[in-house]
């Protein structure tokens, strides 16, 4: 059994980290009245947070649902601004201890990785390896068992306090689907830590017990490389059956196999061992970028400035691809606005 943390709630409630993670909420927030609100009476807000946590009667659990619709659909829940200083109050301690226990090879939620250092390390893998199996789970975040997900944080903690307040946020938060015992809303900090420390015991079975030659993994998106197809097949069919008995996920049906030498398309590229192409996903992000920025044009609703810092955000989700020549043709077919 791994050595578990004593960090405690003391930790998580000193004004120091409430105040470290106001800075943290406020940067990213999008509900700026709700900030605004909470800034303007800083001290006695902080002090009430404090004294709320060391009573262990947070979180608040008040929740906006948002829409996204990138790459697809998405029911996203974003707690309060009250409760989302407690969660960056929370992960201060507990995020340094979670990202410990992964294994190298995992890139999301994660200081100086990222999904474009991912997409290089797959790319690396793929040189050096011939055959690779990419899965990713259906339904990930609505899918995560709660009872697992506690048992895995109490392997690491072993503050009983620490661990019921992590619980009253799993818990607390509205249910992804049908199941209330199941499910992690998408817009909460807490999650992007708990989902990705949810499958390190996977990324080790892998590494460890099937013995693949390599693996990259972004959340639930994961490739793992072999030394032939009989060992890829293998081990997919060990992953599955893994995933099904120890974490109750479900492997999507498009998992794929196949030779490096052919390309593995991963997190929204398309990747070959000497060159990285945009994949049909990503084409279709820049364009539907584009003409957004240049609706709002047309409409007023942008200036010239506006417009062309649009067109550099939309340059960058092609720009780490060797994606020239598709990029001059999409402009010969569709000139850019003259601004």
């Amino acid at each position: 059994m791994p050595r578990r943390s004593s960090v405690g709630l003391a930790e998580v409630a000193s004004l120091e980290t409430l105040s470290a993670a106001f800075w943290r909420a406020a940067r990213h927030a999008s509900a700026r009245v709700e900030v605004e609100r909470f800034a303007a009476d800083l001290p006695a807000q902080l002090a009430g947070l404090r004294r709320d946590i060391l009573e262990q009667r947070v979180p608040d659990d008040r929740w906006q649902e948002l829409a996204v619709f990138d790459p697809k659909p998405r029911r996203v829940l974003a707690p309060c601004f009250r409760d989302r200083v407690l969660h960056h109050a929370l992960m201060l301690h507990m995020g340094p201890v979670l990202d410990r226990a992964l294994v190298a090879d995992t890139f999301a939620c994660r200081v100086g990785r990222g999904a474009l250092a991912a997409v290089h390390r797959a790319q690396q893998h793929t040189r050096a390896h011939p055959w690779f199996v990419k899965v990713d789970m259906r339904s990930y975040f609505a899918s995560i068992d709660h009872a697992i997900l506690l048992a895995l944080l109490a392997r690491r903690f072993k503050n009983p306090a620490l661990l019921g307040l992590c619980e009253r946020i799993v818990r607390q938060a509205p249910p992804s689907g049908t199941d209330a015992h199941r499910g992690l809303p998408i817009g909460a900090l807490t999650s992007q830590y708990f989902a990705n420390s949810y499958l390190d015991g996977f990324d080790r079975f892998l590494l460890e017990h099937q013995r693949v030659d390599g693996i990259v993994r972004y959340m639930d998106d994961v490739v793992w490389w072999c030394a032939s197809r009989g060992q890829a097949r293998d081990t997919l069919a060990a992953a599955r059956a893994f995933l099904a008995e120890h974490r109750r996920l479900t492997v999507k049906p498009d998992a794929r196999i196949g030779r490096s030498i052919a390309g593995v398309t991963f997190l929204g590229f398309r990747i070959l061992p000497d060159a990285l192409r945009l994949s049909l996903r990503r084409r279709r992000r820049h364009r539907a970028a584009r003409r957004r920025w240049e609706a709002h044009y047309l409409a007023g609703r942008a200036d010239s400035r506006q417009l062309q810092r649009g067109y550099d955000s939309a340059h960058a989700i092609v720009q780490h691809a060797a994606s020239l020549p598709w990029r001059r043709l999409e402009l010969a077919r569709r000139p850019p606005l003259d601004a």
